[in-house]
């Protein structure tokens, strides 16, 4: 088994990760993981010696169950915020489109996946692109760049200067 790239300090945990952008049908793939109360796109963390669109495939592969492929790279993201248990995170992201090689519904469903020997509820939510507002989606920022045309370099976002 690879390692994932993360660190912790006292004063801050780093997190290198990689996310899936699916849309069928003008909606988007969401997660609520362990019933955390917000929805994330669907990803985890890039392992040592892994690229970041392997990464990518094979966490979708883990979490949704299904074969995808990459249509478009979006860009990296450099968050620094904190977290649910008030820890200082700076995550390094990359964003990709995807596409599922196998038939996808649009309906939403739960899996429950063996993450490194810990068992993770997921929660999969189709949100559609229009009604993304109602919703608590995580990072924040992400609901503007679904909302356009998810064409990204690099953003840089950074909740600790608040």
């Amino acid at each position: 088994m690879r390692e994932s790239i993360k660190m912790k300090t006292e004063e801050l945990n780093f997190k290198f990760r990689v996310s899936g952008i699916v849309i069928k049908n003008n909606k988007v793939l969401f997660v609520d993981m362990d019933d955390s109360g917000f929805l994330c796109l669907p990803g985890g963390y890039v392992e040592l010696g892994e690229t970041t669109e392997q990464a990518c495939l094979r966490e979708l592969k883990e979490e949704v169950g299904k074969n995808f492929r990459i249509d478009k790279y979006c860009g990296v993201i450099e968050n620094f915020f904190r977290n649910k248990f008030n820890k200082n995170i700076h995550e390094i992201s990359f964003y990709y489109i995807l596409t599922s090689d196998d038939e996808l519904d649009t309906i939403d469903f739960t899996l429950m996946e063996n993450d490194k020997g810990n068992i993770v509820k997921l929660d999969f939510k189709w949100i559609d692109l229009e009604e993304i507002e109602n919703y608590d989606i995580r990072p924040g920022f992400l609901k503007e760049i679904l909302k356009n045309n998810l064409s990204f370099n690099h953003l840089v976002i950074n909740e600790f200067k608040k």
